[in-house]
C-alpha cells in the first residue's frame, strides 16, 4: 500500500486539444465545465504547457464521462517538447473500480517518478462503437508524500445535497440534490519539514481553491473510490506531540 498524497495544482499556461470542443474549460475549478470529444477509434492529444519548467509527479484528467474499459492513455513531456520523453507508457484511462462498479463517471490517474517538464501531452484513444468522451478537470501537480502515511481511523462519509421537508400527513417533501463524498484523515507523525510543507500547502489553497487528494496511489483495484477532488473543509490547528513530532487533522469535501 502507498502513502496518501495530496497535489495542489500547479499552474498551466495554456492548453489545447487536437480536436473537440471546450478545452480551455479543463482548467477551471468546476468538474462541470467540459471539453466534449468529436470522434472515437482513434488518438486525441491533450497538449498542456505550463509555462516555465516543473518538477512534477502526478497528473489528473478528472471527471470522465463515458470512459470505455479498452480506452487507453499515455503521457509524454518534457522541457523542449511535448513528445521528449515517455512519463507513462499505454494502459487503462479509467481508474480501476471496486469490486463489481463500473460506474458512467471516472478518473484517470499517474503518479510516479518526478520529472522536470514545461510541455505534456495525454493521448487519449476511446475504442470505435463507445460514446464520445467527455472531461471536466486536468490537474498537473507535484504531490506531498508523508513519510509515514495517515493515521487508522481515517475514512470516507457520504454527503447528500438534497432538501428534505417533513409534511403534516407524515410524508417528506424531497428535492434531490448531489451525492458525493467527503474524507477525512489525520497525520500522526509529521517532521518539522513536513508540517511546513503541509502549512505552504494549506496557505496556498486554503478552503476556497481545488486541491487532490488519493488515499493510495497505487493503480489497483477501488482506485476510483481513493481519488478525491475538491476543497479542504474546516482545516485546523496542528499540534505538537513531542519535540520532533507534529499531529494535524485533515478534512476534504468532493467537487461534482
Amino acid at each position: 500500500m502507498a502513502n496518501l498524497i495530496i497535489v495542489p495544482p500547479a499552474p498551466i499556461a495554456a492548453i489545447v486539444a487536437s480536436r473537440g470542443t471546450g478545452a480551455a474549460n479543463l482548467l477551471t475549478s468546476s468538474p462541470k465545465e467540459v471539453w466534449v470529444d468529436i470522434a472515437v477509434g482513434s488518438a486525441v492529444n491533450i497538449d498542456i504547457d505550463l509555462g516555465a519548467a516543473r518538477s512534477i509527479d502526478t497528473v489528473l484528467l478528472g471527471h470522465i464521462h463515458g470512459p470505455a474499459p479498452g480506452a487507453v492513455w499515455t503521457i509524454t513531456g518534457g522541457v523542449a517538447a511535448y513528445a521528449e520523453t515517455v512519463l507513462k507508457a499505454s494502459g487503462p484511462l479509467r481508474a480501476a473500480d471496486a469490486a463489481g462498479q463500473q460506474p458512467s463517471l471516472s478518473h484517470a490517474l499517474w503518479h510516479g517518478a518526478a520529472t522536470d517538464v514545461r510541455y505534456l501531452r495525454l493521448s487519449i484513444t476511446q475504442p470505435a462503437g463507445a460514446p464520445m468522451l467527455m472531461a471536466g478537470i486536468a490537474l498537473v501537480g507535484a504531490a506531498f508524500t508523508p513519510a509515514l502515511n495517515k493515521e487508522w481511523g481515517s475514512g470516507r462519509r457520504p454527503i447528500d445535497n438534497s432538501t428534505v421537508t417533513p409534511l403534516p400527513d407524515g410524508g417528506f417533501a424531497v428535492v434531490e440534490g448531489a451525492r458525493k463524498m467527503g474524507f477525512a484523515w489525520t497525520f500522526g507523525d509529521l517532521s518539522d519539514a513536513e508540517a511546513d510543507r503541509l502549512q505552504a500547502v494549506a496557505l496556498d489553497v486554503g478552503e476556497s481553491r481545488p486541491v487532490l487528494v488519493v488515499e493510495d496511489p497505487a493503480p489497483t483495484t477501488g482506485l476510483r473510490n481513493r481519488i478525491h477532488y475538491g476543497l479542504f473543509e474546516k482545516l485546523r490547528q496542528f499540534e505538537r506531540r513531542n519535540r520532533i513530532q507534529t499531529r494535524w487533522e485533515f478534512g476534504m469535501e468532493e467537487w461534482v
